[in-house]
């Protein structure tokens, strides 16, 4: 498969008010092959956030390199970088991040219409991606009139509907009930099978275990990973056992 993500000893520090300078990561590295299906896991504050930011192009490395299909982020203008972030990346968020004040078609079509699409190809683009998602019957609904599960499906439209290159998902159960999150996790192999290359930073072992690779991070650093041999595997006895031998390590020091 053609490597569509490449990051290159990626390191990022903030500085405090106070002056103090607290690194967040520190020599990140790994590619992702188009049509991959990853999760990024770790504790609060081990810097998975900020990744999933760097590489949604919403904060700039320290050091380092992130290029998206040969796109070095470094070489984008800023007055680009809206534009860029539309063609290339597709968010979903857990608190979903719909508007009130637009129905749900309305609020998928918000990424076409920044785009400049006429309402003839973006009714064109939506049809068949509402089926698939199940939400053709609610499109005129507004977010506060529908489930969670509901207004989730929504939001990965909007997120789909550009076509993305890559899709950044950060906590997408979190917000949802057992029932809606094994339905937005089985909506998400399905568009993965199709051929979509996505990245979910996540809390729950049940989601990472969907994925075909999971990265753990800690302390900014990438410290392991589990690989899938193919997409049936079971891999959440291996989460598991990894989150259990970091938790004994750290008490240990």
């Amino acid at each position: 498969m053609m490597e569509i993500l490449n990051v290159q000893n990626v390191k990022k520090v903030y500085q405090s008010r106070r002056g103090a300078k607290v690194e967040a990561l520190n020599d990140i590295n790994f590619t992702v092959k188009k049509g991959e299906y990853i999760a990024i896991m770790g504790e609060s504050g081990s810097g998975k956030s900020t990744l999933l930011n760097i590489l949604a192009s919403l904060d700039d490395v320290t050091e380092g390199e992130v290029m998206l299909e040969g796109v070095n982020y470094k070489h984008i203008k800023n007055d680009e970088l809206a534009a860029f972030r539309r063609q290339h990346l597709g968010f979903v968020f857990q608190d979903f991040n719909l508007l009130d004040q637009f129905s749900l078609k309305d609020n998928i079509f918000l990424p076409l219409v920044l785009a400049g699409l006429s309402v003839k190809e973006m009714n064109a683009k939506i049809k068949e991606l509402a089926s698939t998602l199940e939400i053709e019957h609610i499109l005129e609904k507004y977010p506060y009139e529908v489930s969670g599960g509901q207004q989730q499906r929504a939001a990965v439209a909007r997120a789909l509907i550009t076509s993305p290159s890559l899709i950044l998902a950060d906590e997408p159960t979190g917000a949802l009930d057992s029932r809606s999150a094994q339905e937005l996790l089985d909506l998400f192999a399905r568009f993965h099978k199709a051929g979509q290359t996505i990245i979910m930073v996540t809390h729950s072992v049940y989601a990472a275990s969907k994925a075909g690779r999971v990265l753990f991070i800690k302390d900014g650093k990438i410290n392991s990973e589990i690989h899938k041999t193919d997409m049936d595997e079971d891999i959440t006895q291996q989460i598991f056992d990894m989150q259990s031998a970091a938790v004994a390590k750290r008490s240990i020091l």
